[in-house]
């Protein structure tokens, strides 16, 4: 089976049971009718207007889209609408959905069974390939990409799909409508720089040294820092830096370089052993920097899942592909960002000028070098001040840790936020900031120390 989507309206001819529906106007009975009552009881997700106000039914899809990043801040009642809108699609193992990227818009989730999503361009060389979990946003071609490419969904069993087309988006959300449509826009825009950045790495494959971020305090500004450093180093080295979020529970990476995170490890780390690295790589969205970002969880609960056994393997898939990884540990000492330090090159401590925070510092460095055996060498102390007029100066820090800083970055006020509401990277918005300029000179301290440049 096949499935072609090039008309300006989306709508794409599915071969159902021997007949050919049409997926924009495709009607909850028809694929009742092509599939058999049976199997459609079996997929609690089945498509609404038959029995679709039951609360298992619109509970599920609800949840499927408080999963995903784009509709998941939706109030209640818009979540609800898009569930009743939703139109179920049967895939069986073997057939294939293509579509091409001409007209309107459309959403499509993964209810059930294994799939595999590839993008291919005109000529039909594939870029990207990932196997998305059940649950996952299948991100298609945006409408302004013509039919530059194609995703093809490919069923590897029984499946079932729940798609929204535009007139269900629009009468669902209302005036959310505008901001949804913005999102999966940048979604699409994120996957095909993927696509672009896995064509530059494969020319180059290496084992990449890592730099790790880490605060004993929280509020410190250590993911701001981390992020715009290495933006900066991605200006220097484009499509080669990854930076990995590991700050548990909350990790604020993608949302400082204003991308949307689809993915994560602990996601990827649900698929088959031999599929790991290539959902690890479809979980990794880029800026236009050419800064990588991969988050670690996407929501508190996945915490359990980063095992040092997980983070240890998303370290060699990462190191194989980049020039540079940088991680964001933010305060966390759990066995994921222990591993981290374990493996780090050069680990980045972010100290405030605080009274608070000089003895968890104290401690922390004794950790370091006590327990873990971090040497003096491998250790970057970054004093960054976060309020105008810090009660600690460069020289009592120094004496209380007993530590020289390598950096101290100045109060800037309120830029790192402003940059943040604005969707834009400090080091992008306002590169004479204090934070930018800090970042700018961690990075290119880093470069010279780890020989990046040799």
């Amino acid at each position: 089976m096949e499935v072609w989507c090039s008309s300006p309206c989306w709508e794409a001819t599915v071969d159902l049971g021997g007949r050919w529906y049409i997926i924009g106007v495709l009607d909850a009975r028809e694929v009742r009718e092509g599939h058999g009552a049976g199997e459609e009881g079996s997929h609690v997700a089945a498509s609404g207007g038959l029995g679709a106000d039951r609360p298992s039914v619109l509970q599920l899809r609800v949840r499927v889209l408080e999963m995903s990043s784009v509709f998941a801040e939706l109030p209640d009642g818009a979540l609800r609408s898009l569930a009743r809108r939703m139109q179920a699609v049967a895939l069986a193992p073997g057939d294939t959905l293509r579509l091409g990227g001409r007209g309107g818009d459309v959403v499509m989730f993964l209810a059930t069974g294994v799939a595999e999503q590839s993008i291919t361009d005109a000529s039909g060389k594939l870029l990207l390939t990932r196997r998305p979990a059940p649950g996952d946003l299948l991100i298609l071609p945006a409408p302004r990409t013509g039919d530059r490419y194609v995703t093809s969904i490919r069923g590897l069993t029984q499946s079932l799909l729940l798609t929204l087309d535009r007139d269900g988006l629009m009468a669902g959300l209302g005036h959310d409508a505008d901001k949804v449509v913005i999102a999966l826009d940048k979604l699409w825009d994120q996957q095909v720089a993927a696509a672009i950045e896995t064509q530059a790495q494969a020319a180059s494959r290496t084992s990449a040294p890592i730099v790790a971020f880490f605060s004993a305090k929280g509020g410190s500004g250590t993911s701001t820092i981390a992020v715009n450093s290495a933006a900066a180093l991605a200006v220097r080295y484009p499509r080669q830096v990854l930076l990995i979020d590991l700050s548990a529970p909350f990790g604020h990476a993608a949302l400082f370089a204003d991308l949307v995170a689809t993915g994560s490890i602990a996601g990827a780390s649900k698929a088959a052993p031999e599929d790991f690295e290539k959902n690890l790589r479809g979980a990794i969205v880029y800026h236009k920097t050419g800064l990588g970002v991969l988050p670690g969880t996407l929501r508190p609960e996945q915490v359990d899942l980063m095992t040092a056994e997980l983070t240890g393997r998303a370290l060699d898939v990462a190191a194989a592909w980049h020039r540079l990884v940088v991680a964001d540990l933010g305060t966390s000492l759990a066995e994921a960002a222990l591993v981290v330090m374990e493996r780090a090159d050069r680990l980045v401590v972010v100290v405030p000028p605080e009274i608070a925070a000089m003895t968890d510092a104290r401690r922390t460095l004794a950790i370091f070098r006590d327990i873990m055996n971090v040497p003096d060498s491998r250790l970057e102390l970054v004093l960054n001040n976060r309020v105008p007029s810090a009660p600690l100066d460069r020289n009592a820090v120094e004496s209380i840790l007993g530590h020289k800083m390598s950096l101290t970055i100045g109060f800037d006020d309120s830029r790192p936020e402003d940059a943040t509401l604005a969707g834009s990277l400090l080091l992008q918005r306002d590169p004479n900031s204090q934070v930018a300029r800090g970042a700018t000179e961690l990075a290119r301290a880093i470069v010279g120390k780890l020989k990046l440049d040799a």
